[in-house]
């Protein structure tokens, strides 16, 4: 069997400190996973340790061994997330203990699904009392992800019981769906260290996707690039790990002090950091205090701890064995996705009081009172089961979204996301842009606005033709979506498009109002010198208007009047036809034609003449040969 084609678990420990867990893997696997000279001299876990155990079936299982002293359950919390199995470890000579509790606490707001309880140190007690430690056991674990779990008495001294745990884990583990190594890679960094010769290497338990040598990822929140230089998966060198796998990771690109626990190693440019996250909140029914906003906590999220204020949403106090929608304000910047689990600890004393799920990854706004209805909508929508809902509740909150987005969002792999997307496309529920995605209702919302702005304008500026879509870009909200409820708005007949202006239907412009008796005085100035036409800059000193309200006229006049708009001068039909009568003239008597005698003919300065002429030759009136023009095609 390869290492590619065989199942990973994780399993975890979880217990009062002195209970034996690390003694326990060491029984089981033959590793000391006290790798600290401190561990030794105090003869207990202080930080994360790991092994690995191969399973008769051929199931490999990294094991990871936390600390059970309060002092460093934050080290412990690390350890916990994304765990198969917990194995539950409770000293048969001293029971249910504080740590104890705190530890079932973490493994249950951290979702831990299965489990085992061991009871360590069978061979201190008769058994008598072995019998009433697991009586206590169970009659504690009451309601508990470990009520019916499987009990299993052990002495990791003399080996007895050891067989048995081993079955049952292998039993369990049959049951256990490995996890996915479909989508974006995440994996949470718990250690970061130098080895000499290969630089910086970090470690964790990779929970999604899969990592190559030779892959390009990033290190978030800072969004480090970096490169991965090599890899091993229980001690053994390989070019490929997958989710499940406790995996060690040489990085170059990056110094070991820029790397720390807490960090995320992921796949580049789907995942965005935040200091904010709209969640679940369950408090612990142990804990000892009554939560209300502003609450302060330590908040634990995969690797990371951060410190955070609680805002409750739909409470005004969370008091124990009771759950609220909350929104936790973060000191520091975590990277989590839709669903993932956290746990709180109270900030003083630092006892572990409860967790829950995320539902918003990424909110578009913090929490206030009067916005409470609007939150609560969304994050009912966002407790429901159907990821399209999901997905339709996320792109109102923060419309537009980018199909990248969602991978963080819905916690799906990116070809999931692409199918979902697809099917709400195809049942008209959304619409899409390049990138973007909108809601149906979006849409209407922008087609509703191009209308308004449309029929304002027509009745500031009954002359102008419209708007061009540059126009309606710096005003509708939606300008994203404009192209699209353009193109809708033309094909229900709302709107005309014409030379580059869009109005609406059965709209025509018309001389009305101050801009129609300022088209008569536009008209009375190019009447006095129609040959040599004062510019609309002029235009506008002359009549003390401002050059935006000439610009529309100027426009009417062409589309409207049959004015031939030359560079900045406007020329009327008349002077117009005039100019080509002449030309037919002179192109009988002539076979060229100079501009001296084009500027002599109409008494004008080579200022009007030349773009004159450039406007003939592009009619086809004319046609340039060197610095004269003969007689065009159209004349």
């Amino acid at each position: 069997m390869t290492m590619q084609s065989k199942k990973f678990l994780v399993v975890g420990t979880a217990g009062h400190v002195d209970h034996g867990k690390t003694t326990l893997v060491k029984a089981l696997t033959g590793i000391d996973t006290d790798r600290w000279e401190e561990e030794k001299k105090r003869g207990m876990t202080i930080d994360l340790g790991f092994a690995y155990l191969e399973l008769p079936s051929g199931t490999l299982i990294g094991i990871v061994d936390v600390p059970g002293h309060e002092k460093f359950l934050k080290n412990m919390l690390a350890g916990a997330h994304g765990l198969d199995l917990v194995l539950f470890v409770i000293a048969a000579d001293e029971g249910i203990m504080p740590q104890t509790k705190e530890h079932l606490t973490v493994c249950q707001s951290l979702g831990t699904k299965k489990g085992i309880v061991v009871i360590t140190k069978k061979d201190l007690v008769d058994k008598e009392w072995l019998e009433l430690v697991k009586e206590e056991v169970a009659s504690f674990l009451k309601g508990t992800f470990l009520e019916g779990a499987p009990v299993v008495a052990v002495s990791s001294k003399t080996g007895e019981g050891l067989k048995e745990l081993v079955r049952e884990i292998e039993k369990i583990s049959e049951e256990i769906e490995p996890k996915s190594s479909k989508g974006i890679l995440r994996l949470p960094v718990d250690r970061s260290f130098t080895v000499k010769g290969f630089g910086t290497v970090i470690t964790g338990t990779l929970i999604s996707g899969k990592v190559r040598v030779g892959d390009n990822l990033e290190v978030l929140p800072k969004g480090l690039k970096v490169k991965v230089r090599g890899l091993q998966v229980h001690g053994k060198e390989v070019k490929e790990a997958f989710a499940g796998q406790r995996t060690a990771v040489n990085l170059s690109g990056v110094k070991k002090e820029e790397v720390k626990r807490g960090d995320l190693l992921a796949t580049v440019g789907y995942l965005k950091a935040t200091s904010l996250v709209d969640a679940v909140l369950e408090l612990s029914k142990d804990a000892e205090v009554v939560i209300t906003s502003g609450f302060k906590v330590h908040f634990h999220h995969l690797t990371k701890e951060v410190e955070g204020e609680v805002f409750l949403i739909d409470k005004e106090e969370l008091y124990p064995g009771e759950r609220a929608f909350a929104q936790i304000r973060l000191k520091g910047e975590i990277v989590p996705l839709f669903n993932d689990r956290f746990v709180i600890r109270n900030y003083s004393p630092a006892r572990v009081i409860g967790g829950g799920k995320v539902l918003d990854p990424l909110p578009s706004r913090k929490f206030r009172r009067k916005l409470k209805e609007d939150f609560l909508l969304k994050l009912k929508g966002l407790s429901g089961q159907d990821l399209k809902e999901v997905l339709l509740v996320h792109l109102k909150d923060k419309e537009p979204l980018k199909k990248k987005e969602l991978v963080q969002l819905l916690a799906l792999p990116p070809e999931e996301v692409e199918e979902l997307v697809e099917e709400l496309l195809r049942e008209g529920r959304i619409v899409s842009e390049g990138d973007y995605l909108f809601t149906k209702d979006f849409l209407s919302e922008v087609k509703e606005e191009i209308l308004n702005l449309l029929k304002e304008h027509h009745s500031l500026v009954p002359i102008s033709e419209g708007m061009t879509k540059e126009e309606l870009k710096g005003k509708v909200k939606g300008s994203r979506l404009l192209s699209v409820a353009l193109s809708e708005l033309l094909k229900e007949g709302k709107l005309v498009e014409k030379g580059g202006f869009f109005r609406l239907s059965g709209f025509e412009p018309r001389e009305e109002g101050a801009y129609g008796e300022l088209v008569k005085e536009v008209e009375l100035a190019l009447r006095k010198t129609p040959f040599s036409p004062p510019s609309l800059k002029e235009l506008s000193s002359l009549l003390g208007q401002g050059e935006e309200r000439l610009t529309p006229v100027a426009s009417y006049l062409v589309n409207r009047k049959g004015y031939h708009r030359v560079g900045d001068f406007l020329f009327s039909p008349e002077a117009f036809e005039e100019v080509l009568s002449k030309l037919k003239e002179h192109f009988k008597q002539k076979e060229s034609l100079s501009v001296g005698e084009f500027k002599d003919y109409f008494k004008i300065t080579r200022k009007v003449a030349i773009p004159l002429l450039e406007y003939l030759d592009r009619l086809g009136f004319t046609r340039r040969r060197g610095n004269e023009r003969v007689k065009g095609n159209s004349l």
